[in-house]
């Protein structure tokens, strides 16, 4: 008796974890501005079902006799097995989305900066037209010395 209730004490807090998980991706995904939100939606919704699946699950094992206890818990393993993997790639999805938008950032700063060079060319030519002479000049001159 004392391994169910130690296996269902277990079982509960862990449950309780995911139940305050979901929690924060609720809140997250409600504030969540990107192209691929409904994706993540669709993968909450999923890691609900599973959620929702595990805490039936909970259930039959709590009204178990002690009897079919053990089987009930062996049938049980990859309810919760699915349940963990769901959250891990749910954490993958959002650390790569992170990462795209992160890596979009990037890209833009740099798409920005490029016109702003190309603005400051195309209004003074000369001047850097004369840089690189005075540039090449130099460059020139260190190799020529340096032979």
């Amino acid at each position: 008796m004392a391994t169910k209730e130690a296996y269902l004490s277990e079982l509960e807090a862990q449950m309780e974890k995911y139940k305050n998980k979901i929690s924060k991706i609720d809140e997250l995904v409600s504030n969540y501005k990107s192209s691929n939100k409904k994706q993540l939606m669709a993968e909450r919704d999923s890691l609900k079902e599973k959620f929702q699946e595990g805490e039936n699950t909970l259930k039959k094992i709590k009204s178990s006799s002690e009897d079919n206890y053990e089987k009930i818990k062996e049938a049980s393993l990859e309810t919760f097995e699915n349940l963990k993997e769901a959250f891990y790639e749910f954490s993958n999805l959002l650390t790569m989305e992170q990462l795209t938008k992160a890596k979009n950032e990037i890209v833009e700063f740099g798409d920005e900066k490029l016109d702003e060079i190309e603005d400051y060319i195309k209004k003074r030519p000369l001047l850097i037209v004369g840089c690189a002479l005075g540039m090449g000049f130099l460059i020139g001159t260190l190799l020529r010395s340096s032979k």
